[in-house]
């Protein structure tokens, strides 16, 4: 059978122990089980038990086909794995805690710009770049603000450097990389274009939904009725 406990503890490897939630047996049938160790190398991560007793990595026997309740068991394997034995979880990470979190100035923010980018040694630059890059982080909160999956329609303009938004960092880095690659009309843009826009839709779409599955019901010819609630006619053309 097949069940998951806890991972090593923060100051060496000892394991701990606790109730498992989920698991196989050797009929592919997903059953609970309880009372038993983690791997002799602790994997901080859910563990099961197969058909002999044996410990496996993973919530569930990650060698059998993957359907509805498997998932279901496996995720709440993970999440009961974490409420019990990660004593440091953070819904965001600051990318620059030393200088203030959750979110950094706009100063900090282009100098990791600059550094990325790679063209020149960021401490040289003069007021006239960074007050340029003024004008990139605004750009980046008028494309937030068009955003389907940005609700702060009210978020403000950058007015000095020092200054700092409730915008996610990594978002902010992706758009100054891309605003001036094109002010530098360098070949660069054709990497930071499609990055800025992959990590805004990324992000933005994990803060507010999570990494939850997307379910799809389309509707029957633009009728109000899903097509999961009516019979198909196989006469129709």
């Amino acid at each position: 059978m097949a069940s998951y406990s806890s991972g090593s503890s923060s100051s060496g490897y000892s394991s701990t122990s606790s109730t498992n939630t989920a698991g196989t047996t050797s009929s592919n049938q997903n059953v609970s089980n309880s009372d038993y160790v983690d791997l002799p190398k602790p994997t901080e991560e859910p563990t099961n038990r197969d058909e002999n007793g044996n410990v496996r990595p993973g919530g569930v026997d990650l060698r059998t086909n993957i359907d509805k309740e498997k998932d279901r068991l496996a995720t709440n394997a993970q999440l009961k794995y974490l409420d019990e034995n990660v004593n440091d979880r953070n819904r965001y990470s600051a990318s620059n805690p030393h200088l203030g979190e959750p979110y950094s100035s706009l100063q900090t923010l282009a100098m990791q710009a600059l550094r990325r980018y790679g063209d020149m040694h960021p401490g040289t630059v003069d007021g006239e770049v960074i007050m340029m890059f003024i004008e990139f982080a605004n750009l980046v909160l008028e494309d937030l603000r068009s955003h389907p999956y940005f609700d702060n329609l009210e978020v403000d303009y950058y007015t000095h450097p020092t200054e700092h938004r409730n915008v996610p960092d990594q978002i902010m880095v992706a758009g100054l990389l891309y605003n001036y690659a094109v002010q530098q009309q360098s070949n660069k843009v054709e990497a930071y274009g499609p990055m800025y826009f992959r990590t805004m839709n990324r992000v933005l779409y994990n803060r507010k939904y999570g990494n939850s599955k997307i379910e799809i019901s389309p509707h029957d010819r633009g009728s109000d009725n899903l097509c999961s609630n009516r019979a198909y006619d196989a006469g129709r053309k």
